[in-house]
């Protein structure tokens, strides 16, 4: 049998990006099976590779082998001349460029767009920054957390006691990250039908918004939104986390007719066609009502119960789980959600895979390459490039400074 072929091999990607927003696009394409360059700064590199602890070891910080897989890594001073001619021959031979630096950084460094199109002229470029590369936050820097607040989610996660609360994972960066690869995706189409491409252009601002979904008409609507509630979701009862007899469970009761199903599991017979019960405009007007009887009858079940009698009803719930509890989930193992690669000087550690797992060749084990200690390959790519490390100066016949 000849060799798997992934559906973006051939695909070559320079990566001028650090943090989680430019890795994770980056990464997303090296899955797919892009060749990714990843330049990072000498001694230092990404800064998410100091993000810890705990670490794998010196520059691998746990956070930096979640996002940075399936990717090569050289270390490159780009305010050196020889930084600039390498990454200039790294260009030549690129089909894109990710980078999330702020607005105006790659043209001080000599890359301006025009720059890169004399370089490549069907070089994609995709850049990823806080705001936008114009208006009057352009300059602002930003992280997740920041554009988690900026946007007003913080404001509706949590509780009205609880005080802003912040997603626990970088939402919003790794959401940005795949924007940006659906707009790689999307130019490389073009480009191969003959058409003209253009930058893709994506920001943390713009991807908070975007992904606000209700509550926006919600405030449209009523003028204001409501108050954080919780796990409780504020247009649809019951749809939230509730205790049972030992544990936590996760219900989602989002119809009528889930509702119907919810009461015959629950033996709630006596409510299920109350008036006040029979529509979830109904049981949001009514939702303390409705939980008043919920709880009682969910106190019956443990929460391994609960999820198994409800969803043999039809009814979505799950338990809620710790992350330790993961790698033991039945479906998880099926469906190889979490795979294993061996981090740099250390043994192997468990990252979570691929959603696109369906677009690779069967029996593909997805990680070819774990992530990279710091400069790993910066040899390998000069030799692939032709390119000589500069000699260091000398003086005088026995070459001491």
């Amino acid at each position: 049998m000849g060799s798997l072929r992934r559906p973006l091999e051939g695909l070559n990607v320079v990566e001028l990006s650090q943090g989680i927003a430019g890795p994770y696009c980056a990464m997303v394409l090296a899955d797919l099976g892009a060749d990714v360059v990843k330049v990072e700064i000498p001694g230092a590199g990404d800064l998410a590779r100091g993000w810890g602890p705990p670490f794998a070891s010196p520059h691998n910080s746990a956070y930096f082998l979640s996002v940075n897989r399936n990717k090569r890594s050289i270390e490159l001073d780009l305010k050196s001349p020889f930084g600039k001619e390498v990454l200039r021959r790294l260009l030549e031979d690129a089909d894109v460029l990710v980078e999330n630096f702020r607005p105006g950084t790659m043209a001080d460094l000599g890359f301006d767009l025009a720059t890169l199109k004399s370089i490549r002229a069907d070089l994609l470029v995709a850049s990823i920054t806080g705001y936008g590369p114009e208006g009057p936050s352009r300059n602002d820097p930003s992280f997740d957390l920041i554009a988690q607040a900026r946007s007003g989610l913080m404001s509706v996660t949590g509780t009205v006691t609880g005080g802003p609360i912040r997603v626990g994972i970088a939402l919003f960066d790794l959401a940005a990250g795949l924007y940006a690869a659906i707009g790689i995706l999307t130019q490389l189409r073009e480009r191969d039908a003959g058409r003209p491409s253009v930058p893709v252009e994506v920001n943390l601002l713009d991807t908070s918004v975007s992904m606000l979904t209700h509550w926006l008409p919600i405030l449209s609507l009523e003028g204001k939104v409501p108050p954080p509630s919780g796990t409780a979701h504020p247009l649809i009862v019951p749809y939230q986390v509730f205790p049972t007899g030992e544990g936590f469970v996760a219900l989602g009761v989002s119809t009528d007719i889930l509702w119907h199903r919810f009461c015959g599991a629950l033996g709630l017979a006596a409510i299920e066609n109350d008036p006040k019960f029979s529509t979830n405009a109904a049981r949001v007007a009514h939702r303390g009502e409705v939980l008043a009887h919920v709880l009682p009858a969910l106190a019956r079940w443990t929460a391994s119960e609960a999820a198994r009698e409800l969803n043999r009803a039809g009814v979505p719930c799950a338990v809620v789980a710790r992350i330790e509890d993961l790698p033991h989930d039945p479906q998880v193992e099926f469906n190889r959600s979490i795979v294993t690669m061996p981090a740099p000087h250390a043994g192997p550690v468990m990252v979570g895979g691929s959603p696109l797992r369906s677009l690779l060749p069967e029996g593909d084990p997805l990680v070819h390459r774990p992530a990279p200690d710091l400069g790993e390959h910066t040899e390998e790519v000069l030799r692939e490039l032709g390119v000589a490390r500069p000699l260091p100066p000398t003086t005088g016949p026995a070459g001491r400074a």
